[in-house]
């Protein structure tokens, strides 16, 4: 698929606009989404796998596998109303290979080709990510999740065996009441695990 055309394609989603401060959601961006799935795409290949992916809130890396070829996605988040949102924007884009699961990600016990993240950076809420590190393991030998690009990824990336890329940084909107400007930048990576 032409970048142009992932593009417009992922511009008709919805992102969503409750989001749980707890759960510290916000919405994967545009080209956050177009880097890590075509890394992904070029590192194993998405066409024709099993991918689950993880948090999905409004669905967008899910929706890109599938966009990409993947034989089947399954979409998982804790929230009701985010998987809402993503069930709404699969029907959008008339995606048929996909399924939606309200589950907490701890509860998974499926195996999976591929597993894509985009999981909480641990800001507001106590998000335990060398129990994430283990669980997306236990699921898949190919794992590619973003994280906030500092000191402490790096450090558990290779106490786990994972490798780290460095992509242009996540744009995350407004969407919570103390934010005071419309859109930040931060600093992101791609951390991944492949079956060599």
């Amino acid at each position: 698929m032409k970048k142009i055309d992932f593009y417009r394609e992922i511009a008709k989603l919805d992102k969503g606009r409750k989001n749980n401060l707890k759960l510290e959601q916000y919405s994967t961006d545009i080209d956050t989404a177009y880097q890590l799935m075509y890394f992904i795409d070029y590192n194993v290949g998405i066409a024709g796998k099993t991918v689950a992916d993880l948090g999905c809130g409004n669905g967008i890396l899910g929706i890109s596998a599938a966009l990409l070829g993947a034989g089947k996605v399954d979409l998982y988040d804790i929230d009701e109303k985010v998987v809402y949102t993503a069930e709404q924007n699969i029907e959008k884009l008339h995606i048929n290979n996909t399924k939606l699961i309200q589950m907490d990600l701890f509860d998974i016990n499926e195996k999976y080709n591929i597993v894509v993240s985009n999981p909480p950076f641990g800001f507001q809420s106590n998000f335990n990510l060398n129990a994430f590190i283990k669980k997306v393991k236990s699921i898949s030998e190919n794992v590619f999740f973003i994280y906030k690009d500092n000191q402490e990824i790096k450090k558990i990336a290779d106490k786990n065996g994972f490798s780290i890329y460095k992509i242009e940084d996540i744009k995350l909107e407004k969407t919570l009441p103390f934010h005071k400007k419309s859109y930040y930048s931060l600093p992101i990576v791609i951390v991944y695990k492949q079956q060599i």
